[in-house]
């Protein structure tokens, strides 16, 4: 009878070996991996959006409109805020009236459009106005193209919360676009840095002044100027013009 084959011996020093090859080849391949993923976000997280153009498509009458009113209507109140994000005053506005302006923005009757100039561009040594309302744009552009205007919002409010002193250079145009992202937004650093929307700027600073706007903040209450006393008199002048 023939005699059966018999396994080969298996050296356990080699297979140990062969173990220890493939895994290392393994890890090898995933640490390549990692690397590569890494780079692709690396390359994303610090690529610029591009946003671009004279024309902020979002804008409404060169102002940033907010309004609780269901969409493809027309709300019968519309509140216009004239600020410069430069403006001490415009802070203190914001400040004082941050309640009011909230319930104003959740009435569906109201629409309110918040319109930064840059009026202001001489109490700075960097035209931090300017600067600033073309930050403005550029968030407003890149976030708000269905209409949702919490983004900018958040970064109308982060800037006045960093509100640089008067005479100052102003925040630099890498720490706006740092404000943005923190806001919500992507990055906007060539938006920013290229001053996109000058153009768009200079329009709605000038559109305001010949309005009337000869100080900010301004606000309005369907087109007529409105002296600002106390929060709970505004809110009291807008729903007495949204129940009319």
């Amino acid at each position: 009878m023939a005699e059966k084959s018999r396994k080969p011996i298996v050296d356990p020093r080699q297979a140990e070996k062969r173990r220890s090859f493939w895994m290392k080849i393994g890890a090898a391949v995933v640490l390549v991996a990692i690397v590569a993923g890494l780079g692709v976000w690396l390359a994303t997280s610090h690529k610029s959006t591009d946003v671009s153009g004279d024309t902020v498509t979002v804008a409404t009458n060169n102002a940033y409109r907010i309004t609780a009113a269901p969409k493809g209507t027309t709300p019968p109140v519309t509140v216009n805020i004239v600020e410069d994000f430069q403006c001490p005053a415009c802070k203190a506005f914001e400040t004082q009236f941050a309640d009011a302006l909230a319930q104003i923005r959740a009435n569906p009757k109201v629409a309110v459009d918040y319109q930064p100039i840059a009026f202001l561009d001489k109490m700075s040594t960097t035209n931090y106005s300017s600067r600033s309302a073309n930050a403005s744009a550029c968030v407003a552009q890149a976030t708000a193209g269905d209409g949702n205007f919490d983004t900018w919002l958040k970064f109308h409010n982060n800037l006045y919360a960093q509100q640089p002193a008067e005479g100052s250079a102003g925040l630099t145009d890498d720490k706006l676009n740092d404000i943005a992202q923190q806001s919500g937004a992507p990055n906007l650093s060539n938006c920013i840095s290229d001053n996109q929307f000058s153009g768009f700027v200079k329009e709605a600073t000038q559109q305001a002044m010949d309005s009337g706007v000869d100080s900010t903040p301004t606000v309005k209450i369907n087109g007529q100027k409105y002296e600002l006393t106390t929060p709970d008199a505004l809110v009291a002048a807008v729903n007495e013009a949204a129940n009319k």
